[in-house]
């Protein structure tokens, strides 16, 4: 058997524009080295040529991508057609042209592509977050970042003598640059289900660098009347273009989901854009100052004004978020709240209408059944009943701090008696057994319990063959409960711990449970101050849970000893 070769990262019809990329990257080396004049010529020929062919190749190359993510990357390749168009019209206009005119038009539109294709991208994962709060997340972070900037870089353009029409231009930079940061933060945030995708860590690493750019040309010449008064980076410049067409030649490689464990979003990715609106609280405070003790430079009245009017609408802006968030919640929570209802619904009543029918049969005809009939309907009544106060008593249990304090009440209690009460706990076929017979000095009810929820999640889940392993090892109790189903998909390997969480049945009403065996069986470790733990079973192949319990966890006793006498 072969196995498939991996797809290599270039091949022949990437050979021009692989090229290109070490030319621009040469070019950039050379335009930080010469002066002015053949800089600007190098630069300009390099960026049209750039900008160009990674146009060019992200429209051919996205045509194979479905259709999610081919119409983004299509737009993005007719956004990376414009700077040429702009540059152009630069040439033609000379260094007589103004620093910013109508050249800028075609940035400012290919700026303003990317930004919403950028969120179309983010957008292809749906994720567990709301995608209104998320946008909400980002535009704090973005007001904030905007009037940061501001501070920064747009003070001097309050002073200039410009038009309304250019001072708008030179304005819109650095918030369409603002603008595309917050868009790559959004697709780095929301597309996590993704593997590693080489494709948007070039993208994203040549829209910094041209932000950058932007950011430094701005800075440098705002004052200036003139191109040939301004201070384009040429060296910086070039390196975006080369970065868009190496993105541009993995387009059509579009990376595979991948399988990773369900965990709480981190508190980090929640707080981080409201720490970026944090800062402007210091900033604002330093400008007050500035302008309280007559220190006050042309222009920094109208930058107060801009961090104050930041600051007011990133606390409307968090108001609203803060209210979606709260409706968001309530329908979550009334949905679950629904789904408990229907599953306990659906658990108990099960087991009590065939314990009504049966009491109801006997009650109209108690002499028409002989012995036996009479004592298989019992034997079914009792096993209803048993599996109606275990969904009771285990509801009351996670009731309780979600089982985190549970009682336990230790006794000497035997291995094997353990796992025999488990049996007729989880109500079902046979299962093989492996157990060193040992008396414990445990909760006895409780392990059963546990175990019987182990056993009886293998019959559901499992493919038919059941075999428990237990006995002392190494000073500890270990208990294991393997099964020879499909196992647990990497995605619910943790969410499963959680109550009422059933992993890949979740949305199965049909399926018999209420997903809180397993949070019962963490539980019941804890207390004992053990673990509960999943792997995949090295026995049968399928799934293998184990309880954990190391000795003189709890009292610092000897509780495990050898089995003399029964």
């Amino acid at each position: 058997m072969t196995t498939p070769s991996r797809r290599p990262i270039l091949t022949a019809r990437d050979s021009f524009p692989a090229v290109l990329v070490v030319l621009l990257l040469g070019a950039s080396v050379a335009a930080a080295v010469v002066e002015r004049s053949v800089a600007e010529v190098i630069g300009i020929v390099g960026l049209i040529l750039g900008y160009t062919t990674a146009g060019v190749v992200t429209l051919r190359r996205s045509r194979n991508l479905p259709p999610p993510e081919r119409r983004p990357w299509r737009a993005i390749g007719l956004a990376l057609l414009l700077p040429p168009c702009g540059l152009v019209v630069f040439a033609i206009l000379g260094e007589d042209g103004p620093v910013f005119g109508p050249g800028d038009l075609f940035f400012l539109v290919a700026y303003g592509i990317m930004i919403y294709n950028l969120a179309r991208l983010a957008r292809t994962d749906p994720g567990e977050q709301p995608w209104s709060l998320t946008v909400l997340d980002m535009t704090v972070a973005a007001v904030a970042a905007t009037a940061i900037v501001w501070d920064v870089v747009l003070e001097d353009l309050v002073t200039i003598e410009a038009s309304p029409l250019q001072r708008v231009g030179l304005s819109l930079y650095p918030i369409l640059d603002v603008g595309i940061i917050v868009g790559l933060c959004l697709v780095a945030v929301r597309r996590t289900q993704y593997r590693f995708d080489l494709r948007m860590l070039l993208f994203a690493a040549a829209m910094t660098i041209q932000v950058v750019a932007d950011l430094v040309f701005l800075h440098g010449s705002a004052q200036a009347a003139s191109f040939q008064d301004s201070t384009p980076v040429f060296w910086l410049l070039l390196l975006a273009p080369a970065g868009f067409l190496a993105a541009s030649i993995l387009v059509d490689r579009a990376p595979e989901k991948r399988e990773f464990p369900e965990r709480d979003t981190p508190l980090w990715a929640l707080v981080w854009p409201y720490l970026i609106a944090l800062a402007l609280v210091p900033v604002h405070v330093l400008r007050v100052e500035r302008l309280m003790t007559d220190r006050a430079l042309p222009g920094d009245a109208a930058t107060e004004r801009v961090i104050l009017y930041a600051l007011l609408l990133v606390g409307v802006l968090v108001v609203i978020r803060q209210t979606l968030a709260i409706r968001h919640n309530r329908v979550r929570v009334e949905k679950q709240r629904r789904e408990l209802i229907s599953s306990v619904s659906h658990e108990l009543r099960t087991p009590l209408t065939a314990v009504v029918g049966f009491l109801q049969v006997m009650e109209d005809d108690p002499e028409g059944f002989t012995a036996d009939e009479r004592t298989a309907m019992m034997e079914e009544i009792s096993y209803q009943a048993r599996h109606m106060s275990r969904t009771v008593t285990d509801l009351i249990t996670l009731a309780r701090d979600g089982g985190a304090n549970m009682m336990i009440r230790s006794g000497e209690v035997s291995l094997a008696d353990i796992i025999e009460e488990a049996s007729a706990e989880a109500l079902g076929g046979p299962f093989t057994t492996d157990v060193d017979d040992h008396l414990l000095r445990v909760d006895g009810d409780r392990m059963s319990q546990a175990v019987g929820h182990l056993i009886s999640n293998a019959r559901i889940y499992g493919g038919g063959k059941i075999h428990v392993k237990a006995g002392v090892q190494g000073g500890s109790l270990t208990v294991e409960v393997h099964d020879d189903g499909p196992g647990i998909p990497t995605r619910f390997a943790t969410s499963i711990w959680n109550q009422f969480d059933r992993g890949t049945r979740r949305l199965d009403s049909t399926s018999p449970g209420l997903g809180i065996g397993l949070a019962i069986v963490r539980a019941v470790a804890g207390a004992h101050g053990g673990t509960a733990e999943y792997r995949r079973s090295d026995l049968l192949g399928g799934s293998c849970f184990s309880i954990t319990i190391p000795a003189n966890a709890r009292t610092g006793a000897p509780w495990i000893r050898e089995l003399t006498a029964r």
